[in-house]
């Protein structure tokens, strides 16, 4: 290098590190999902949600079993064992569907919150090694999310199949 460039490259390099150590970083905060649904009030309406279902879901069985007390009984037992399957399925999906609308409400919630007290990220928890007790804002969220209602959409629709219709069809061909 030039014996003249070095005091310029020199120059050139204090300033633009000059200052790296004084930037302003914005925080990252943490919540514990589990925590912020049990304070808020949250997994109380989820839990009544899932038993409505569940409820939902028996007397469907109960229907399946009724119906299928017409079958002859090697009909019966794979006709009520897909239909005990078909039940598993949607209780399956629900859960889902229920949680994610649960996780959803905390996500809004979160999100909300980041824009309020200018956050870089707020992360789960389980997400972190460690941090500082004061980085978690659980309590907060919860007191946020406490007294809203959840709209979980209606009930599944359980019914029987009816064999009219492939009957009708079968006396067509």
């Amino acid at each position: 290098m030039k014996p003249k460039m070095r005091p310029v490259v020199g120059l050139a390099i204090t300033l633009l590190l000059a200052g790296c150590d004084r930037s302003e970083t914005q925080p990252v905060k943490f919540i514990n999902p589990e925590k912020v649904m049990q304070d808020s009030g949250l997994a109380e309406q989820l839990k009544t949600r899932l038993q409505a279902v569940d409820k939902k879901l028996q007397q469907g069985l109960e229907m399946a079993q009724e119906n299928g007390a017409r079958l002859p009984e090697e009909k019966r037992r794979s006709a009520l064992l897909a239909d005990r399957q078909l039940l598993d399925l949607e209780w399956q999906h629900e859960q889902r569907r229920a949680n994610g609308v649960v996780m959803k409400a905390i996500a809004e919630a979160a999100g909300e919150y980041r824009q309020q007290h200018q956050l870089l990220a707020i992360l789960p928890t389980q997400a972190a090694l460690a941090f500082a007790p004061e980085a978690d804002i659980s309590e907060a969220l919860a007191k946020t999310l406490k007294g809203k209602t959840l709209d979980f959409g209606a009930l599944p629709k359980i019914g029987v199949k009816s064999e009219e219709p492939a009957s009708a069809e079968a006396s067509k061909q």
